[in-house]
């Protein structure tokens, strides 16, 4: 049975780190998910997976790149043909820039009842606000004159919303309900990154509230889950940490943070529970 499991990220956000660690814990039989069978094609990841097994960290997958990923994974009792589209990040980018979706991503969103959005958050932007800005003599220009461009930047908070908006839309979800389909899992990337006992939920509240306004005021409850994702398990720019890597495999680390602030080793929980 096909099963299409849309993953959605920008640059930097670990989705395709994920993709290939997710694919050698179940080599390796390091979760609960299995292969049923050899998978056909590790293109997709190959490049990824050469560097983490030399414990360097992956470059970004390219702007134009755009590929589905086949896994026939093991779930429960369950047979399911997996499938991943892998693509640049920028694409994510230039959805909202363009506010446009081509044929290979509206057919994505289409085949797919489950989502996984990926945010880094220590990546994101903060928008200018007014209380932040110190009067000068550059804030008496002449008003043809052009104001920087970072000043009507958008933020990244506005950014998710409108992304999600126009992905909802190109599914054809009525806005009149609660979305029960798609399911929609929020991964926090990078957790190791944020230093913090908080739960996802809380941390996602602290950093995106109108975000997570936005999902709870579009979601059923049951139908959205937010968690913490460390899929490489930390940095790999220490020499110490490179040298785990190369000696144990990257099979041995990453790690999930639970809604209920539970830590589990086996990050392809992730998949798991966007599929059950």
């Amino acid at each position: 049975m096909g099963t299409s499991l849309l993953l959605i990220g920008k640059p930097h956000s670990s989705k395709t780190v994920f993709l290939s660690q997710f694919y050698s814990k179940l080599l390796k039989n390091k979760g609960k998910l299995k292969l049923y069978k050899p998978v056909d094609d590790l293109s997709p990841i190959s490049g990824a997976k050469e560097a983490l097994a030399s414990g360097d960290e992956p470059q970004t997958t390219p702007s134009e790149k755009s590929v589905k990923f086949y896994l026939p994974i093991q779930v429960a009792e369950k047979q399911v043909d997996l499938k991943c589209p892998e693509y640049g990040g920028e694409q994510v980018s230039n959805i909202v820039e363009n506010r446009e979706l081509n044929k290979e991503w509206t057919s994505s969103i289409k085949e797919s009842d489950n989502w996984i959005l990926f945010i880094r958050l220590n990546n994101v932007n903060k928008p200018l606000d007014i209380s932040d800005v110190t009067f000068s003599v550059q804030h008496q220009k002449s008003p043809k004159e052009t104001i920087s461009e970072t000043e009507y930047k958008i933020s990244d908070q506005s950014f998710f919303i409108e992304l999600l908006q126009i992905l909802l839309h190109a599914k054809g979800t009525d806005y009149h309900k609660l979305n029960d389909k798609p399911k929609l899992t929020i991964a926090l990337t990078c957790w190791d990154e944020m230093n913090t006992e908080e739960k996802p939920y809380d941390v996602l509240k602290s950093k995106l509230p109108l975000l997570l306004n936005f999902l709870e005021s579009n979601w059923e409850e049951s139908c959205l889950n937010i968690v913490g994702l460390s899929a490489q398990g930390f940095s790999l720019t220490l020499p110490e940490n490179k040298e785990k890597y190369q000696i144990e495999g990257p099979e041995e680390f990453g790690y999930l943070v639970l809604p209920d602030g539970t830590q589990t080793d086996d990050i392809t929980e992730l998949i798991e529970q966007a599929l059950l």
